[in-house]
Formats: C-alpha cells, sequence, structure tokens
C-alpha cells in the first residue's frame, strides 16, 4: 500500500505542475481529485496501473513529490531552492555512477550493497549526520527514512537503493536542473536589460 501512495503522491505532483497556472481551488480540487483516483483498487486506480508499467518508485520521489505539492497548493517552498539544487546535483552524478556500473560496465556491483550491507548502511547514516550539521535536513531526511523504510521492508524490494533512488526521480533532476539554469539565464537578461538604461544614464550625467 505504501508503493500506491508513493506512486498517487507523484501523479497529484504531475496534475499541479501541469495546473500550474489555474487558481488555487482548481488546483486543491484536482489534487484531490488526482489523489482519489490514484488510491482506488486495481484495477480502477490509476497507481496500479503505473506501477505495472513503470515500476516502482522511491521514497525519495514520495518525499520530494510531497514538497511539490507543497509548493504548488501554498506558494512556498518548505525545502530552500538552494538545498533542491544540491539533492538534484548529488542525484544525477549518482545515477552517473551507479547505473553504468549496475549494468554491467564494472566488475563492481554498487546495486549488491542494497542487500543489508552494514558498512553501505553506515556510510548512509554518516552522510545523514553530516547533512543534519550543515543544516541540510532535507537530504538528512530521505537517508534516515529510507533507512527506516528499509528495515521496517515497507516497500516490494529488498534492495536498500530502491528505497533511494529510482530512474524517473533521476530524469525529473534533469529536468528541474535544466529548467533552474534557463530561469537562472533569464533573470541575468532581465538585470541586464534593467541594468542598460540605468548605466546609460549614469554616463550621460557624469560626462556633463
Amino acid at each position: 500500500m505504501i508503493a500506491e501512495w508513493i506512486c498517487a503522491l507523484v501523479l497529484v505532483a504531475v496534475v499541479l505542475r501541469l495546473a500550474a497556472r489555474l487558481p488555487l481551488p482548481w488546483r486543491a480540487g484536482l489534487a484531490g481529485a488526482m489523489l482519489m483516483a490514484a488510491l482506488l483498487p486495481f484495477p480502477y486506480g490509476l497507481s496500479g496501473w503505473v506501477l505495472s508499467y513503470l515500476s516502482h518508485f522511491s521514497l525519495s520521489s514520495g518525499l520530494l513529490a510531497l514538497v511539490a505539492i507543497q509548493h504548488r497548493l501554498t506558494g512556498r517552498y518548505w525545502l530552500p531552492v538552494w538545498q533542491l539544487r544540491a539533492v538534484c546535483v548529488l542525484l544525477v552524478v549518482l545515477a552517473l555512477w551507479f547505473y553504468p556500473m549496475s549494468l554491467g560496465s564494472s566488475y563492481a556491483d554498487p546495486y549488491a550493497l542494497g542487500f543489508g550491507d552494514t558498512a553501505f548502511s553506515a556510510v548512509l547514516l554518516l552522510m545523514g549526520l553530516l547533512a543534519w550539521l550543515y543544516r541540510a535536513y532535507a537530504s538528512c531526511l530521505v537517508l534516515v527514512v529510507a533507512q527506516l523504510a528499509y528495515g521496517a521492508n515497507l516497500l516490494h524490494s529488498d534492495n536498500l537503493w530502491d528505497y533511494l533512488v529510482d530512474p524517473w526521480l533521476v530524469f525529473w533532476a534533469v529536468g528541474w536542473l535544466v529548467r533552474d539554469r534557463l530561469l537562472a539565464r533569464r533573470e541575468r537578461r532581465r538585470q541586464d536589460a534593467a541594468d542598460g538604461p540605468v548605466a546609460a544614464t549614469t554616463a550621460r550625467v557624469a560626462g556633463h
């Protein structure tokens, strides 16, 4: 049932992104309708169909979907943008290392570490502690919740990696970084255009 809830949250986040220009009451209504439609029992609910075709989402996807839903419904980010940017960069770098090696590009198989390797779990907990010390609470929350959920066997997988990351989450991270870069470039151009007339006026005044 946890997998269905995570999938439902992802679907709600997608719907709210597509309906971002609608008034808040419409967005809230669409979010509620999608949540109910996703959680209906199979074969009526959308979650069952999505999971059967796209496989399961990680707990990280569910937590980031919650952040996206909160942002779309309230207009405020619970997660600071710099932390979200850092998480997305970390996900992309991790995917570039993890997936090629897991698919056979090397004799080392990092996916095997997820089958209850004590050292791997200790490293993740240490990373969570460092994230807490540096006030990167979102990263700390993801690492701790994933470990606890893995210990409780809440998802269908018995590998810790599947609680932490999934391919769709990596695709989303790449898309978010591209969008963030484009928005930053657009903001710089707008600032340059605004500074241009001011600089010209200042130069004329200085010439007199």
